[in-house]
């Protein structure tokens, strides 16, 4: 879960970058250009979590994938225990002398809680503003043909995609103009369909409220949404110091009565009131882009958003060695290669191998499973009978197999048919774990090491698949229990001993130390 928070953090820092240095590079200045482009981030970072958990990742291949880095433990003979091969580090767990059953707290699941609550408290509060805003809206009466409300200190906009525009009491004093600039303003909000991009803002806020980017989009859009009206307020004639007037009336009457309605909208004056009226007496005006600025523009953020959400420098799991050496070509009864390399080159490069007449699939083999039903395995596969060789599906294969979580390794090769090739998926099944042996333990039983295992669901079980991060969390279980006796300076190894034909027996050398 955290790798997952850490990649979308990043993930969106880069197309904010991205996006920031297109706009400057093509000299976008227009405000509402520039709101529509913050408007794509906001949408891409929301949709990133979903998209990087579930979504198809595009692989960018920019140097060969590395070869695995193989786990090495030690062999125990049938008669003796050797020395200690991996040490377990130490890790500091709460656990008071008394308790019998140790609660191992990880700091993840700590952090995950304190991300859950950040969530909750924003999405409450965003929830409470909506329901204000729709409860405005209902409680609203027709003056003169305009919607008022006493609840209202200053006109305000609200709704998604049929948003009106709800005036305080006693707008009727105001002058025409007055009145006619602020329906300006706040009509220009609700044909921008700002209230609903302002809402997706604080609710990608509240999703990435550890982000400062996300706080920072929020009151960006804000900001440029406020600008954008103000604009369109003035090029309708309004006079600049007038309308400037009119805005700082309204941040008084709303100063005044100390009190602020807690709703979702876009209420006047707005935000960043002395930045905004700076510009309007400065008379600055939107500058106009051509068409074909915008839409390079457009393209270039778009593809942008696109390789930086769904492109990914993954550490392809195709087996221990390079992706080129996967493809061997082997040769056939008449000396003739399967494949030629520069058809793997075009494959790489995401096309289909193709050759004298195309290159098909006539059947696809499954070598090395002894326990995982061959049936299961080719329920993952997306290559097919029938369908030519492409080497972005056999990778996309080689990524589902490993995913299983039931081999070592696992490669592929080619074999040649009558009109076509075989390919061969060739499994490496991670051992079975046959027995546990704790040796050195002499403060615990067995027993009370096997029912805090059960209670925390952690670690190696008999039958189950072997693997160090297991054997680890079985260690680290263990030295919780030693701690919580007395012996804080316990140290625990790990070996294992093999079991014809693919098992393995795990050992636990315990050296538990002097008690304090």
């Amino acid at each position: 879960m955290e790798r997952l928070f850490f990649e979308c953090a990043v993930r969106a820092i880069l197309i904010a970058t991205g996006t920031a240095v297109a706009l400057s590079v093509m000299r976008i200045t227009n405000v509402v250009a520039r709101h529509q482009a913050w408007t794509g981030v906001v949408l891409s970072m929301l949709m990133l979590p979903l998209w990087t958990a579930f979504g198809y990742q595009v692989p960018i291949r920019v140097l060969s994938p590395r070869a695995q880095q193989a786990e090495v433990t030690g062999t125990v003979s049938a008669e003796t225990v050797p020395v200690v091969i991996t040490q377990m580090t130490d890790h500091s767990s709460a656990i008071s002398e008394g308790d019998a059953t140790p609660q191992l707290m990880d700091w993840r699941e700590f952090m995950l809680g304190i991300y859950v609550l950040g969530v909750c408290v924003l999405l409450l509060r965003l929830a409470m503003g909506t329901c204000g805003a729709y409860r405005l809206m209902h409680q609203a009466r027709c003056v003169q043909g305009h919607l008022t409300s006493s609840s209202c200190l200053s006109p305000i906009t609200v709704g998604w995609l049929h948003a009106v525009t709800i005036l305080p009491d006693g707008w009727g004093e105001w002058p025409q103009a007055k009145l006619d600039a602020v329906l300006a303003h706040e009509n220009e909000h609700a044909r921008r369909h700002d209230p609903l991009f302002q809402w997706l803002a604080l609710l990608n806020r509240a999703v990435f409220w550890f982000h400062p980017l996300a706080w920072w989009l929020e009151r960006k859009l804000a900001a440029l949404s406020e600008e954008a009206c103000d604009m369109a307020v003035l090029e309708r004639g309004h006079d600049p110091r007038d309308y400037s007037e009119y805005l700082l009336d309204l941040a008084r009457s709303v100063t005044g009565a100390r009190k602020r309605l807690r709703v979702l909208g876009m209420a006047m004056p707005g935000c960043f009131l002395p930045q905004r009226i700076q510009k309007i007496l400065q008379g600055i005006r939107a500058p106009r882009i051509s068409r074909l600025r915008v839409a390079v523009t457009i393209v270039v953020c778009t593809a942008l958003s696109v390789v930086l959400a769904t492109g990914t420098l993954a550490h392809v799991r195709l087996a221990p060695v390079g992706l080129a050496g996967q493809i061997s070509p082997r040769p056939n009864v008449s000396g003739t290669g399967d494949l030629r390399f520069i058809e793997l080159k075009k494959a790489a490069a995401g096309e289909s191998i193709t050759g004298q007449g195309g290159v098909t699939i006539q059947g696809v083999q499954i070598r090395g499973n002894r326990r995982i039903p061959t049936d299961h395995i080719r329920s993952k596969l997306q290559t097919k009978v029938g369908d030519p060789i492409s080497l972005t599906t056999v990778s996309r294969d080689i990524r589902a197999l490993y995913s299983l979580g039931f081999f070592d390794d696992v490669q592929f090769e080619t074999e040649s048919a009558s009109g076509g090739t075989i390919i061969v998926f060739s499994v490496k099944e991670k051992p079975l774990v046959h027995a546990v042996e704790y040796k050195g333990v002499h403060s615990a039983t067995i027993n009370e090491i096997q029912q805090t295992l059960r209670q925390t669901q952690k670690g190696l079980t008999p039958e189950s698949s072997y693997s160090l991060a297991k054997a680890t969390e079985t260690a680290d279980v263990l030295k919780a229990i030693l701690a919580a006796k007395g012996y804080l300076e316990a140290t625990v190894g790990i070996a294992t001993r093999p079991v014809p034909p693919n098992a393995v027996d795990v050992v636990f050398v315990v050296d538990e130390g002097a008690r304090q």
